[in-house]
């Protein structure tokens, strides 16, 4: 009997604390967004997407929970150490990674458990409305010149030999 007193107080000890930390809820937030993507490939194995927001909501809200969705796929957001600082990063292979703009929408608790069931329903998730959204602007990867240096060193270097030889060639002729 003793056993079960405890599981209930413990019980009762998560539900508290889980529900004295829910998040907060946003309204008409105001962003300071700012993002950084791969452009080397050749130092790289993939491409990284990396947005950074500082957030700050008109009834002051400073715990809001966010989730991000890029193309279908959600990612967790992490709070910063700064009041209002959030960031989010995801990463893909470098051809997968098309230069264009990323449309990032951010969804707060609410809006993303409402995402989550239309998409277990197999419903229409365009009609669902994100907090915010922050467009990403990716250029594309470079993965290097088209011919490496050590090729265009060995042509370079046959095209000096064969020039010296027909020199050579029309001076003893």
């Amino acid at each position: 009997m003793a056993g079960a007193g405890l599981g209930l107080a413990g019980l009762l000890s998560v539900l508290l604390v889980l529900g004295g930390t829910r998040a907060e809820t946003c309204t008409e937030p105001a962003i300071s967004p700012s993002y950084y993507t791969t452009s080397d490939a050749v130092i790289s194995s993939e491409t990284v997407f990396v947005v950074e927001i500082s957030l700050t909501c008109k009834n002051g809200a400073q715990n809001v929970a966010l989730y991000a969705d890029v193309n279908g796929k959600q990612f967790p957001v992490t709070r910063g150490q700064d009041v209002g600082r959030y960031q989010v990063s995801w990463s893909m292979e470098h051809k997968l990674a098309r230069s264009g703009t990323y449309e990032v929408k951010f969804f707060d608790e609410e809006s993303y458990s409402v995402l989550r069931k239309a998409q277990r329903n197999n419903e229409d998730v365009s009609e669902i409305k994100p907090l915010f959204t922050v467009n990403v602007d990716h250029r594309g990867a470079w993965s290097g010149p088209w011919v490496s240096t050590e090729v265009l060193a060995a042509l370079i270097g046959l095209l000096v030999y064969y020039m010296a030889f027909s020199a050579k060639s029309n001076i003893q002729a």
